[in-house]
């Protein structure tokens, strides 16, 4: 049998208490890391809501669609065509309404600007973004930029001198012979 050696047991005097001290913590430290901790389980609290609701959401809408299908196979002939000419309806009426405002925006682009921007506002709050609308276009559009096409000019063009033949013929021999080579 092998010797079984046993180490000679040394004991360390304790450490001096003042050597080893422990950081008080201030009220003031205990009240952020409580609000911290509490903040946490908060956020965690809410994740975990967030994720439940986003589980019932889809949970709805596998319902609806499964509603909509049983309630469409449920359907006679005549219903059948008539949704579908509804829903037709409502396309239809849905393009010619964008093509209105595709079409006013092109003719109209300051309106259609401005009716973008305060759609779905009370009539006192269009009637303050109006005031503000106009106040800014007036100062962005420089007074002088209309130009009447069918006004005649308040100037007249520079003069164009008479080209004599001495003159083209300057001009020919400037551009060279292009067959020579």
């Amino acid at each position: 049998m092998a010797e079984e050696v046993a180490a000679p047991v040394v004991e360390q005097s304790p450490a001096p208490e003042a050597a080893v001290e422990q950081p008080v913590a201030t009220a003031q430290d205990e009240d952020v890391a409580t609000w911290k901790k509490r903040l946490a389980g908060k956020d965690q609290a809410l994740t975990a809501t967030q994720k439940e609701l986003a589980a019932i959401r889809e949970e709805a809408e596998q319902l609806k669609k499964w509603k909509a299908e049983v309630e469409y196979a449920n359907m006679t002939e005549l219903e059948k065509v008539n949704l579908k000419a509804q829903q037709l309806e409502s396309e239809l009426k849905a393009a010619r309404e964008a093509n209105e405002r595709e079409n006013l925006a092109r003719k109209h682009p300051l309106y259609a600007k401005f009716a973008e921007e305060v759609q779905g506002l009370s009539l006192a709050a269009q009637a303050e973004a109006f005031e503000k609308f106009v106040t800014t276009v007036n100062k962005e559009e420089p007074k002088d930029t209309f130009v009447d096409v069918n006004a005649p000019r308040k100037s007249a063009p520079p003069a164009q001198k008479q080209r004599t033949v001495a003159d083209i013929s300057e001009e020919l021999k400037s551009l060279g012979n292009p067959f020579s080579r």
